[in-house]
């Protein structure tokens, strides 16, 4: 019997993106369950380190976006045998949720920090990871894993799309070509472009 899928995350794409990306690249049926008030998140006990997403695999609960996504990224023939290439990989995953975390916390900040931590992502935090990005992948080849698709880039495309409708704008287009091919490369799956082109209208 097929395992059974339970996705929960807050009301919005985030972290938990990559890996609606994965399930739908593997036509995986699951069930996505938003938590969206305090009542709901009182009522669930079993939120490892009382963070989201989680991902529920019959009565086992992942938890970690990194983590789950390359579980996903296995289980639909995402991630590389070659266990040096695969650490490669995490490495640039937590990576990319690192620089996620930044744009949030400027994001949701709401007092005379703002503006700082605006200033410092414009100047610094992003020319710095989307520069790093983009020279991995100009030395790799054309993905992050060289010249075939893995998990890490289906979740830097995710990543990318919540950082922009925080952002509000696009990022990658002008100063970033080699990461803009791989972001549109993923789009242009069949799989992916269904799912996107059919899921609910997320605020950021």
């Amino acid at each position: 019997m097929a395992p059974v899928f339970k996705l929960k995350y807050n009301d919005f794409m985030g972290v938990a993106e990559p890996i609606r990306y994965l399930l739908a690249y593997g036509e995986i049926k699951y069930e996505n369950v938003e938590i969206k008030d305090n009542v709901d998140w009182i009522e669930e006990k079993r939120f490892p380190f009382g963070k989201l997403p989680v991902l529920e695999v019959d009565k086992k609960v992942l938890y970690h976006c990194v983590a789950i996504s390359r579980y996903v990224g296995k289980l639909v023939g995402l991630l590389t045998p070659d266990d040096l290439e695969a650490a490669e990989l995490d490495a640039i995953a937590m990576s990319l949720h690192e620089y996620w975390q930044k744009v949030y916390q400027w994001y949701n900040e709401t007092n005379e920090m703002k503006s700082v931590l605006e200033k410092e992502l414009v100047e610094k935090i992003c020319p710095k990871y989307l520069g790093e990005f983009q020279q991995i992948v100009q030395k790799k080849g054309s993905y992050f894993g060289g010249t075939k698709l893995s998990w890490v880039d289906l979740y830097f495309v995710a990543i990318v799309e919540s950082i922009e409708a925080m952002w509000g704008s696009k990022i990658l287009d002008k100063d970033y070509p080699k990461l803009h091919l791989v972001y549109k490369h993923v789009h242009e799956i069949p799989v992916i472009n269904a799912y996107v082109s059919s899921r609910r209208n997320y605020k950021y």
